[in-house]
């Protein structure tokens, strides 16, 4: 008896390239992520794929050029053909990119769920970000990326705490 394995199909790769929106979009992007190669590992993989409906990842790995998310679970959700919903979940679920001046952004949380037709990133519980010498962290954040407005509630004693270094001085040789 012959078993017949089925190659992923572009199709199929594409879809989860929806997932480098994770980090702002092209404004927070590398602009030369989307053309690098998209690697994914999964521990398991459930739902369809080119469809309507949920697929799930477990144990995922997902890098694309500077993008690099890890999440326990990923589902992606498909609506009349388009991703309209991707949700991340872990202990914690990250995501790292470098924009176009290779300052690195660092993002982890319990879920972080994009939204594509209300272009907004909800992360929430114990989230971290990080980008370049900057830190914030709070226990809920929503990033409009339409308009880059950014709002959040606090964890710990329901307080945000939000660390912004100086820049390093100069110095005249």
């Amino acid at each position: 008896m012959r078993r017949h394995t089925r190659r992923p199909r572009i199709e199929t790769i594409a879809l989860l390239v929806i997932l480098g929106l994770l980090a702002g979009g092209d404004v927070a992007a590398h602009s030369k992520d989307r053309e690098a190669k998209l690697s994914l590992k999964a521990g398991g993989l459930d739902g369809p794929i080119l469809s309507n409906g949920d697929t799930i990842l477990t144990d995922a790995s997902i890098s694309q050029g500077t993008l690099k998310i890890e999440a326990a679970r990923a589902t992606v959700t498909r609506k009349d053909s388009e991703v309209t919903r991707v949700v991340l979940e872990g202990n914690p679920a990250s995501l790292q990119q470098e924009n176009d001046d290779g300052v690195l952004m660092r993002a982890q949380a319990q879920r972080i769920d994009y939204d594509t037709g209300k272009e907004t990133v909800l992360l929430t519980g114990e989230v971290f970000i990080s980008q370049g010498r900057d830190e914030f962290r709070g226990e809920r954040v929503n990033y409009d990326t339409r308009n880059g407005r950014i709002t959040g509630t606090g964890g710990e004693g329901g307080r945000i705490e939000l660390i912004i270094n100086p820049k390093p001085r100069k110095t005249a040789d």
